[in-house]
């Protein structure tokens, strides 16, 4: 599998930003998929990611 960028986010819920999102299944690392164009997967388990939860607040919401 292709590995494209790092996936980040910015939180509608508490504003909170990282360059950096993580596997709500395992803790790996989300990439956006080129191979796909615009779906992610985790590097780690490879699985597509639709959604992800932030880490600061908890709330949990799609890509």
């Amino acid at each position: 599998m292709e590995q494209g960028p790092v996936l980040g986010y910015q939180c509608p819920a508490c504003g909170f930003v990282t360059d950096k999102t993580h596997c709500d299944y395992c803790q790996g690392v989300v990439r956006w998929d080129d191979e796909v164009g615009g779906s992610a997967h985790c590097e780690h388990c490879g699985r597509k990611v639709h959604g992800i939860t932030c880490r600061k607040c908890g709330e949990s919401f799609a890509l």
